[in-house]
């Protein structure tokens, strides 16, 4: 038996296995869609832990083409709005690539009142103030003091031609009325004080700035919370409150909405 062919079948398979890599393309990125947050917007609950609502966006394509956009999910899980304000706008405005944000979405504060805060409006106006030092960072009359630099002492540069898109609660289907009630009472105020909050943040030239409204839209609705699924209440005060697949899904189109709203 002839073995001359086996070189050219070699020769072949390496050609073969050299294609493979050499295929991916790096396209010029246009895009960059950073996400802010708390365990919500990291994406609990849903499973895998990539099929939450920001990578939801990113992989939909809704802010641009995957292949021109960058994408970074920064949120924390159990971060509250001191968290968000303090530590995470830090990060996204004093860090500089070459390429900065241009569209970030926050889910932040629910920990903030589960955890035993009952300033329900205070938690609102700190999401407002991170919102604030994003596309201004100044000193005015919405925050104390801006961003600074830690090694020049400067303020950091604040995002430009960005698109902050920033949303409230969705509503928590407690099987306990008096426990419901007070949740409820919760999510509602701290939809309308982000409302009105947001609506005083100065939003400059070639930016823009929405409320995405999950409350509204969530009332009613069953299968959205790991809460109505097995081992998603344990009690009164031991139960799940983060979004099924079908959530993430959910939250992700309200986002979707909104973005698409926009002038």
């Amino acid at each position: 038996m002839s073995r001359r062919p086996v070189p050219a079948l070699l020769c072949l398979g390496l050609v073969l296995v050299t294609a493979v890599p050499s295929a991916q393309i790096n396209f010029t990125k246009t895009t960059y869609y950073l996400a802010r947050g708390d365990s919500v917007a990291a994406g609990e609950g849903a499973m895998p832990v990539t099929g939450g609502y920001a990578y939801r966006l990113y992989d939909h394509g809704v802010f641009g083409p995957k292949q021109q956009t960058d994408f970074s999910n920064a949120s924390i899980r159990g971060a509250r709005s001191w968290d968000l304000r303090d530590h995470q706008v830090p990060q996204a405005l004093c860090s500089v690539p070459a390429l900065r944000p241009s569209v970030v979405t926050i889910t932040a504060g629910a920990n903030d009142f589960l955890l035993g805060d009952q300033n329900v409006p205070a938690i609102a106006f700190r999401v407002a103030e991170a919102v604030h030092l994003l596309l201004n960072n100044d000193n005015a009359l919405l925050v104390p003091a801006p961003i600074l630099d830690p090694v020049t002492g400067q303020p950091c540069p604040a995002l430009t031609n960005a698109t902050v898109l920033v949303s409230n609660y969705y509503s928590i289907p407690h099987p306990d009325p008096a426990v419901f009630a007070l949740l409820d009472a919760a999510l509602q105020g701290f939809a309308f004080v982000l409302n009105a909050a947001i609506a005083a943040v100065p939003v400059p030239p070639g930016s823009r700035v929405a409320v995405v409204d999950l409350y509204t839209p969530s009332v009613g609705r069953n299968g959205l919370l790991l809460i109505g699924r097995r081992l998603g209440y344990g009690g009164p005060l031991n139960f799940e409150i983060h979004p099924t697949n079908l959530g993430h899904s959910f939250i992700a189109d309200q986002f979707a909405a909104a973005w698409r709203s926009l002038p």
